[in-house]
């Protein structure tokens, strides 16, 4: 059954600062994917329209769904709106896909967006903290600040340096040099990173993601060589939870949530992380990037801050991660990021990445958290 929904079409605006209005942004999506369909689809095969965004106070708009249905132009189609923190465009995915192995749908079009910038950074960091726990916000504390608490034990447990953190930074700057859609298309050094100012210790500003905006999506279809010759399948999809506050976690040092997420979907698709040549893991903040490596089963506990030391996940490593630049350089815009990830993934398997194009790619994973690992998607797609 897997191997009969898969994404046949996707459209992507370059992260940033944009001038579009939430409604240009929705109906530029909805359009592109449409005609990115190689063989071509009518908005009549389309029977729902999923958006995906975080906050309201971004995007100045209630009914997102009714603005894409909109948009689509298809009177008999449905469409609705999700949220899961940063994991929202994961989760709109991952009903798209029940939709269809339900037998509610045919086709389904996924747009997830965020316009950040139309709010101060005062008021964008408010809005992000409601993804955050209750009694962390009670007392004042922020996602750094609880990813902090969670770097902290993984440094004292394991060994891993700021360095080692810093290196992460590093890498995804330069992949984002590769990619157009990126916001930042700068280098950065070690040096960079360790000297720029402290956010919550040990994270600094240069292992913090962008506020961006930005949009994405994907066409899911339950007959897709209908409409592409080169489908990319979604052949395994896991969700899990952990508790909403890191410290209330059994260790806080691990994306549990991912490890079951990650476990759930590779039983599906029946592969093993050996499998695995290339994947796109949820940044935010860097120094969490090894635990997501270590949740995917890529590197053992404890053992993924190595992989950035050896080169594994580099760009011409064994398994890169985040060629696309992450969400620390191509940019967060919230509701658009997990979509984004599998955008770039699906180009992958296409073949059809360009500069950035990794060789031989079988499968790959993208890796999606919510908070601070509350929630986790994790998403395998083949060709």
């Amino acid at each position: 059954m897997n191997k009969e929904v898969a994404l046949v079409a996707y459209a992507h605006e370059k992260y940033g600062v944009l001038s579009e209005s939430t409604e240009d942004l929705i109906g530029k999506m909805v359009r592109g994917a449409l005609e990115n369909v190689d063989k071509g689809m009518d908005a009549e095969e389309v029977d729902w329209v999923i958006t995906s965004c975080v906050d309201n106070q971004f995007s100045e708009q209630h009914q997102t769904g009714t603005v894409a249905w909109e948009a689509l132009g298809n009177p008999g189609a449905k469409a609705f709106r999700v949220e899961a923190a940063c994991c929202s465009g994961s989760m709109a995915v991952y009903l798209a896909r029940n939709l269809i192995r339900s037998g509610l749908a045919r086709n389904v079009l996924v747009v997830g967006f965020e316009k950040m910038s139309a709010v101060s950074t005062l008021v964008a960091t408010g809005v992000l903290m409601r993804g955050s726990s209750p009694e962390e916000r009670r007392v004042g504390i922020t996602q750094p600040a609880s990813y902090s608490i969670m770097i902290q034990q993984y440094m004292s447990k394991y060994g891993a340096t700021e360095e080692d953190f810093a290196l992460v930074s590093v890498k995804n700057h330069e992949n984002a040099m590769r990619n157009p859609w990126a916001h930042f298309h700068k280098k950065i050094t070690v040096e960079d990173v360790l000297n720029s100012r402290l956010i919550a210790p040990p994270i600094r500003l240069f292992h913090c993601c962008p506020i961006s905006d930005g949009a994405a999506a994907v066409i899911v279809s339950g007959d897709p060589k209908k409409y592409t010759d080169t489908p990319v399948y979604i052949a395994g999809m896991g969700m899990a939870h952990d508790a909403f506050s890191s410290f209330r976690r059994s260790d806080p040092a691990f994306l549990l949530a991912s490890k079951l997420a990650a476990d759930e979907a590779y039983k599906e698709a029946g592969i093993t992380p050996k499998d695995i040549r290339v994947a796109e893991v949820h940044d935010a903040f860097t120094p969490v990037e090894p635990m997501c490596y270590e949740a995917l089963g890529i590197a053992g506990r404890g053992e993924g801050y190595k992989l950035v030391r050896e080169g594994v996940v580099m760009f011409d490593g064994a398994i890169p991660v985040n060629v696309s630049g992450g969400l620390k350089a191509k940019g967060h815009p919230v509701g658009a990021t997990g979509i984004g990830m599998m955008v770039e993934i699906y180009l992958q398997l296409r073949g059809e990445a360009g500069e950035r194009q990794v060789p031989d790619v079988e499968v790959g994973v993208v890796e999606n958290h919510g908070g601070t690992g509350s929630v986790s998607l994790v998403t395998v797609l083949r060709r």
